[in-house]
C-alpha cells in the first residue's frame, strides 16, 4: 500500500503558512526566531538579520536555520518573502494587530477579537496545507471499509467521538477507543479490509501508537490526524493529515489544536460522503426522520394540554 509521508505532502502557499506547520517540529532557538516572526511579521524583519536575532533572543544561526528549513537561500530572501506575505494578506494585519496574549484586564471583546484572529489562522493554515490526495485515498478506503476504529486518549478523544458520530451518520460501520486495552483487543481483530485511524496532537501519545500499530500489523490501512508530520505516529500512518495549532494564554498545544482538529475531521467525513454521493443523502435523511420524534421541541408540544 502506498505510504503518504510528511515530505511527499505538498507545503502550503506563503512563507508564514510553511513556517506555522513546521513550528512544532523546530528547534528551540529556530522555534523562537519563527515565533518572532509569526507575531508580528513586518516588524521583526524590518532590520537586519542581527536585528532579527536579538529580538527574537537567539542568534544569526537560529535564523539562518530557519530559512534553510523553509527552504529560503538566505535572510534576505527571508525578508522579501514576508514582507511580501505580509503586506498582501491578511497575516499583516491580524499579527501586528491581535497579540496571542490575555491579560488579566483586558476586555472581553478583545479577548473576543483573540480568540476569532488564532482560530480562524490555526483553520486556515491547517486546510491551506492539507494533503489533499492522502484526503482523498483515505476518505475512499474509509467508504470502503468493513469496519473503522478510530483510536485516541484524553482530550484527542473527543474528535474520535466526533468523527465517529458523522461517520455512523452515514452508514460507515465505525468505533472509538480511548482504553488502551479495548484498542489493542478490538486492533488485534482488523484485517486488510479495515480502516484504523488516530488522533493525536503531538503523535507521541504511547497508548494511541500502540493501537494504531497493531492495527497496522493485521493489515489495516492507517490514517494519522497529528500535529506532529515527524511523529512517530505519522511514520505509522499510510495516510498523514497534519493540523496547525494556534497557542493563546490558557490555550496550549493540545487544547488550541481542537478547532484544527476539527476542521480535519469535518474534510474527512465531506469527502467519505461524496463517495457515494446518493447514498449519504439517504441515510441522511433516513437517520433524521428517526431521531426527530426524539426532539425535546416535540415531545414537550405532544404532552403539554390543548389550550382551551
Amino acid at each position: 500500500m502506498a505510504v503518504t509521508s510528511a515530505t511527499d505532502a505538498p507545503a502550503p502557499d506563503g512563507v508564514l503558512a510553511r513556517m506555522r506547520l513546521l513550528l512544532p517540529e523546530l528547534p528551540d532557538s529556530t522555534r523562537h526566531t519563527a515565533q518572532r516572526i509569526l507575531d508580528d511579521p513586518r516588524s521583526a524583519v524590518a532590520g537586519t538579520i542581527n536585528d532579527l536575532a536579538i529580538s527574537a533572543g537567539t542568534s544569526t544561526g537560529a535564523v539562518s536555520r530557519l530559512c534553510r528549513a523553509l527552504g529560503l537561500d538566505g535572510y534576505p530572501a527571508l525578508r522579501v518573502s514576508v514582507i511580501t506575505e505580509a503586506a498582501a494578506t491578511a497575516y499583516g494585519s491580524w499579527n501586528a494587530d491581535i497579540s496571542r496574549e490575555i491579560g488579566p484586564n483586558d476586555s472581553l471583546a478583545d479577548v473576543a477579537r483573540t480568540l476569532e484572529a488564532v482560530q480562524a489562522r490555526a483553520v486556515h493554515t491547517t486546510l491551506a496545507g492539507l494533503d489533499l490526495d492522502a484526503l482523498a485515498t483515505a476518505a475512499a478506503a474509509i467508504a470502503t471499509a468493513t469496519r473503522v476504529h478510530v483510536y485516541a486518549v484524553s482530550g484527542s478523544g473527543v474528535m474520535a467521538r466526533e468523527l465517529e458520530l458523522r461517520l455512523s451518520r452515514i452508514g460507515i460501520a465505525c468505533w472509538t477507543y480511548a482504553d488502551v486495552h479495548d484498542g489493542l483487543v478490538a486492533a488485534a481483530q482488523l484485517t486488510d479490509h479495515d480502516v484504523a485511524i488516530a488522533v493525536s496532537y503531538s503523535g507521541e501519545t504511547d497508548e494511541t501508537l500502540d493501537m494504531l500499530a497493531t492495527a497496522r500489523e493485521h493489515g489495516a490501512r492507517t490514517v494519522a490526524i497529528t500535529a506532529g508530520p515527524r511523529s512517530r505516529l505519522a511514520k505509522l500512518a499510510d495516510h498523514l493529515l497534519v493540523t496547525v495549532a494556534e497557542e493563546t494564554t490558557f490555550q496550549d498545544g493540545p487544547l488550541a489544536s481542537r478547532h484544527s482538529e476539527l476542521a480535519v475531521v469535518e474534510m474527512l467525513y465531506l469527502a467519505v460522503g461524496q463517495h457515494d454521493y446518493d447514498r449519504t443523502v439517504q441515510l441522511l435523511s433516513e437517520t433524521e426522520r428517526a431521531v426527530r420524534p426524539r426532539r425535546p421541541e416535540r415531545r414537550t408540544r405532544r404532552t403539554s394540554p390543548e389550550p382551551r
